[in-house]
């Protein structure tokens, strides 16, 4: 069974200028004893990810 099981997450925020997606369809599983790990091109999506799963 999962700890963590996140399934078609999109995330946008919107800006003076529009709305702007941090996250675009990201799924994510996680068991006990697994470590994951992301990266990519500096955007606020990358750290907002493990903000939204713990809270």
């Amino acid at each position: 069974m999962p700890l963590l099981d996140i399934r078609h997450l999109t995330i946008e925020f919107k800006t003076s200028e529009g709305w702007v997606k941090a996250v675009d369809r990201v799924s994510l599983t996680l068991t006990e004893g697994e470590i994951r790990a992301w990266w990519g091109n500096p955007a606020p999506g990358k750290a907002l990810l493990p903000k939204l799963s713990a809270a």
